[in-house]
């Protein structure tokens, strides 16, 4: 394996699917209660704003997926990868 397929192979391996990826950013778990007091803590809203880095894979098939993260890389280089701008606000729906 050459020198720089296998560091996009390593590449790779550090990005996750993006679905996977938005679902980490999103998953606050269940709200917070005492028992105590009988007072429970939700988060209702949540904005992100964040650099991600994107990768566009196609496999033998001919489908492409997307792979994303934070920017691995944290110095300038010759060579940059794309980034990209994530804004997501996720708010809770109180309709069932």
């Amino acid at each position: 394996m050459s020198d720089l397929n296998k560091a996009e192979s390593e590449e790779n391996e550090i990005l996750i699917p993006f679905a996977d990826m938005v679902q980490q950013l999103v998953d606050y778990g269940e709200p917070l209660e005492d028992p105590l007091s009988e007072r429970t803590m939700a988060i209702e809203r949540v904005k992100v704003d964040l650099p991600v880095e994107i990768n566009v894979l196609v496999d033998d098939d001919g489908q492409a997926s997307l792979k994303s993260n934070a920017p691995t890389q944290n110095t300038e280089t010759t060579i940059m990868p794309v980034f990209h701008r994530l804004k997501l606000t996720v708010e809770l729906d109180d309709e069932p």
